[in-house]
Parts: C-alpha cells; sequence; structure tokens
C-alpha cells in the first residue's frame, strides 16, 4: 500500500519519496546510536564490524583523491554519511513494493538537487575554515566569472547523474516486472545493485576531488605567505594523491 499524502497539490506536500528519505535517515540515526553504545561500551557487534571496515576502506579510496589519510579521516563524516545515505537510497528502488511503498529517494531529482546544494555550500564553508573569509573572497575572485560558476555547477552535475541513473534503472525494472515478471527482473537487479553502489562511489568520490582541490589551494596559498621571495616556478601546487 502507497503511504499517504499529506497537504496533497501544495507547497508542502508529504508524499511517498519524502517519507521514504525520513525512513532512511531515522534508520541511519538508529544505527548510529548503538553503533555508538557500543563502541563506547567496548562492545563487538557483527555491524559496528562491517562499518569498520567499509570505513576503512573508504578512507583509504577518498585518500588517493584528498590528499592522503590525514585528510580523508577529517572529512569521514561528510563522505561516510553522504555515501551510505545514496548507497540505501539507491538500493530502496528494487525492493519490493518500490514505487507503492517505497521509493528510492535518488530515482528522483528533488532529492539529488539537495544533496548538490549540500555538497556546493560544504565545500565553501571548507575553503572559508581553510582561507579565512578574505581569503575565500580573494579565491573567487581570483577564478574569474567563468570559474566561479563552474564551482557552484559542477555539483549540480553530480545530482543530474545520480538521478539519471537511478530514475532509469527504476524505470527499466518496472517495464520488465510489467512485461515478465516472474524471473525477468532478477538479472535487473542484481545489475541494479551494483550500479547503486558504483554510483554512491562516484558521488563521493567526485565531491572528495572538489574537497580535494580546496585543500591543494589552501596549502598553496600558505606555502607562498611563507616563501613571498622565491622563484615563481616554485610554487606550483602539490597533485593531491
Amino acid at each position: 500500500m502507497p503511504f499517504p499524502v499529506f497537504f496533497k497539490d501544495t507547497y508542502f506536500e508529504i508524499n511517498n519519496m519524502i517519507i521514504t528519505q525520513w525512513i532512511v535517515i531515522v534508520g541511519l540515526l538508529v544505527m548510529a546510536f548503538f553503533i555508538n553504545r557500543a563502541v563506547i561500551n567496548g562492545r563487538f557487534t557483527k555491524l559496528r564490524g562491517t562499518l569498520e571496515l567499509l570505513t576503512d576502506f573508504l578512507e583509504g579510496w577518498f585518500a588517493s583523491f584528498i590528499g592522503g589519510r590525514k585528510y580523508a579521516r577529517k572529512y569521514m563524516p561528510l563522505l561516510g554519511s553522504l555515501f551510505i545515505f545514496i548507497l540505501i537510497s539507491n538500493y530502496l528502488g528494487i525492493v519490493p513494493g518500490a514505487g507503492y511503498g517505497f521509493f528510492a529517494p535518488t530515482g528522483r531529482w528533488g532529492t539529488t538537487l539537495g544533496l548538490a546544494v549540500f555538497v556546493a555550500i560544504s565545500v565553501q564553508v571548507i575553503t572559508i575554515s581553510m582561507l579565512g573569509t578574505w581569503g575565500w573572497i580573494k579565491h573567487l575572485l581570483h577564478l574569474g566569472p567563468l570559474s566561479i560558476l563552474e564551482e557552484f555547477v559542477r555539483p549540480f552535475s553530480l545530482s543530474l547523474r545520480l538521478f539519471g541513473t537511478i530514475f532509469g534503472e527504476e524505470t527499466l525494472l518496472a517495464v520488465i516486472v510489467f512485461l515478465a515478471p516472474m524471473f525477468a527482473p532478477l538479472p535487473i537487479m542484481g545489475l541494479s545493485l551494483m550500479f547503486g553502489a558504483i554510483q554512491a562511489v562516484v558521488f563521493t568520490t567526485l565531491t572528495a576531488i572538489y574537497i580535494g582541490g580546496v585543500l591543494e589551494h589552501a596549502l598553496h596559498h600558505s606555502h607562498g605567505h611563507g616563501h613571498e621571495h622565491d622563484d615563481a616556478h616554485e610554487h606550483k601546487p602539490a597533485h593531491a594523491h
């Protein structure tokens, strides 16, 4: 049965997609609470172990794009939360009842656009924390109009990529279920599991690359102030590895 729709046909409409997002968020908060309790009490559980392995893997993966494990660990709360939310949201599109009781939140552009806005704001906040307000303004002025536009447009390209992939998978799966409801959907569901994980990795990896670019600029900026009389050729920014 579909979830009830509240305030229908108004700006404040609460539909299946929004309720599904709330369920995902509440589920993640409950999971975080129990894992935190397990860590505080020194109790090992399978869920804790699985998430620790996942966190270690993601930290190592992001480290190559953001400038090392030090920075990957610093920004793991942001990157890890994005990854888990997107992964679970993607997988909701293939559970029984998808399209009726549940929607994949990432299969709606409103969700992915919200994630893009969050990433864009987060990157600017990180830039301000690294460079200061005046340094951030000088950074934007140094970029030029087109680069400033690109700075804010890049996250929105992420939203379109994620939305298009998940919406396409949902549509294809719905058509196949309608035409051959018994076994034909199984291969598509398997591919959806793989692509759902890939899209979560792609979104968070590109976010890490954006943050890595900010860190690279900040380190180059501080290095330049420490060596004002050095040769200009020695001020090349290091690549984020």
